[in-house]
């Protein structure tokens, strides 16, 4: 599970990263794809 925290900081780097997910998820060794969209489209 997932604190509150890193969901927003992988929100963020997504962001920053022009919406790439795997460079995301690379740079920060988390979350998975399915994860990472889920946070995006509740935020």
């Amino acid at each position: 599970m997932f604190s509150y925290e890193d969901r927003i900081r992988a929100v963020k780097l997504y962001i920053k990263l022009e919406k790439r997910l795997g460079a995301t998820i690379r740079q920060l060794g988390y979350p998975t794809k399915n994860s990472l969209i889920g946070w995006c489209e509740s935020n």
